[in-house]
C-alpha cells in the first residue's frame, strides 16, 4: 500500500457513522455512510474567486475523481 492508500483507509476507519470529511482545496464535503463515502455538499462559486465558476466546477470535478481513485484503492467506495 502506497502512503496515500494507507491515509485514505485512516482517514475512512476514523470517521463514525454519518461523520462528515471536509476537502478545503476545493471545497468539496463528503459524509461516511456505511462502508463508502458519500458526496454531500460542494461549495459554491463566489465572483471573487481567482477562477470561473466553469474552472471551479472543473476542478472540483477533478478532485472528485482523485479523490475517488485514491479511496477506491484503500476499499472505500466514493459516490455522489
Amino acid at each position: 500500500m502506497t502512503t496515500h492508500t494507507l491515509w485514505c483507509a485512516s482517514l475512512f476507519a476514523s470517521l463514525c457513522e454519518d461523520g462528515v470529511w471536509a476537502v478545503p482545496r476545493s471545497g468539496l464535503i463528503f459524509r461516511k455512510d456505511g462502508e463508502a463515502l458519500a458526496l454531500v455538499l460542494t461549495m459554491p462559486y463566489d465572483p471573487a474567486m481567482p477562477m470561473t465558476a466553469d474552472e471551479l466546477v472543473e476542478y472540483q470535478d477533478a478532485d472528485f475523481e482523485m479523490i475517488r481513485e485514491e479511496f477506491a484503492l484503500a476499499g472505500v467506495t466514493v459516490r455522489r
